[in-house]
């Protein structure tokens, strides 16, 4: 798995937000999935670069029941609860 930098994914956020292209073409442009673009633009926006910067260790279960509580009651996906709780 290629690892990529603070700066390489701010040109990525950056270009899709100045309205450069979609996820799809931007991914081409920076040869990277169109569903990364997409995962770090939900991140930034969410969490603003800190987003880029993943928690790692354990979660308690107090975390983890209130991340599935707001999955049922909001209907949210996967993709969106990690962009909001940046795991």
């Amino acid at each position: 798995m290629r690892k990529f930098g603070l700066d390489f994914k701010m040109k990525a956020v950056r270009a899709y937000l100045a309205s450069k292209g979609g996820y799809k073409l931007l991914g081409k442009r920076f040869d990277i999935s169109e569903s990364m673009v997409r995962r770090w633009v939900r991140a930034y926006e969410h969490h603003g670069q800190a987003g880029f910067v993943r928690q790692r260790g354990a979660y308690t279960l107090e975390f983890k029941r209130e991340v599935l509580h707001r999955a049922v009651a909001e209907n949210l996906s996967y993709l969106k609860l990690a962009a909001i709780y940046n795991i």
